[in-house]
């Protein structure tokens, strides 16, 4: 008679154990699916509110740019400028290159000719950092010109013509100069990168952000407005001398 100690059961222990590790794996799991949207989320709300700051900073670079070109020539620049042949030649964001840093790239654009003209296709390629909202991917058209996700008041900036800041008579605070865009963008140096601010919430339009737009005033300075902004008050702060009452918005 053997009264040593059983020979271990090695089977049953190795099955518990497996039964154990894949339990606790499970677990680990479950729980690492629920916590890691917990964690990512406040760094997604971090990175877009960096790219919300970044747009910000771009169109109150427009602001000084606007207000540094009237400085010099006592008007706003227009909307767009023709050719030689009375052609569509240029945008408002090409001719203000040069008070964006971009003297260099100015230089290199033939004004006698159209931007998309061949011997104008290297300039126009090219992007121009201030003219990127960082929250929006597309950069380039499908022929290749480098696009801007910005886009000017028609109503302010007028073909061939740059306006006083004496006919704004809604007073620059209160009219919109320059707007973010979610959709159909332009190249920069498109003359129809413009658009009717007051139509920017209409059904089919995109935002860049949930929610609205941020929007750029005569004044340089810069508001976020809702989706939700009644259509009279875009209206109203779509134009420069439309004598509405604008009230709280």
């Amino acid at each position: 008679m053997n009264f040593g100690p059983d020979k271990p059961d090695n089977h049953n222990t190795e099955q518990s154990s497996f039964l154990y590790y894949t339990a606790l794996a499970g677990g680990i799991l479950v729980l690492g699916l629920i916590i890691l949207p917990a964690l990512l989320r406040p760094v997604e709300q971090s990175r877009d509110a960096a790219r919300r700051s970044q747009s910000k900073h771009a169109l109150k670079q427009l602001g000084l740019a606007f207000h540094q070109y009237h400085h010099q020539y006592d008007l706003f620049p227009p909307g767009s400028i023709e050719t030689a042949e009375g052609q569509p030649g240029h945008s408002w964001l090409t001719v203000m290159l040069p008070y964006l840093d971009q003297w260099n790239l100015h230089q290199q654009i033939d004004f006698d000719k159209a931007w998309d003209d061949p011997a104008n296709q290297r300039p126009f390629h090219q992007l121009v950092p201030v003219y990127r909202n960082p929250n929006i991917q597309e950069t380039v058209s499908a022929d290749g010109y480098a696009l801007s996700h910005y886009q000017g008041n028609e109503r302010v900036l007028q073909p061939n013509r740059g306006i006083r800041i004496s006919e704004i008579s809604d007073g620059v605070s209160n009219t919109i100069f320059a707007v973010e865009v979610g959709e159909d963008f332009k190249p920069w140096g498109d003359p129809e990168n413009l658009t009717n601010p007051s139509q920017m919430f209409a059904p089919g339009k995109n935002t860049p952000y949930v929610g609205g737009k941020h929007v750029l005033f005569g004044d340089g300075s810069i508001r976020f407005l809702s989706e939700k902004t009644d259509p009279a008050i875009l209206k109203a702060l779509s134009t420069p001398a439309g004598g509405e009452k604008v009230g709280d918005f």
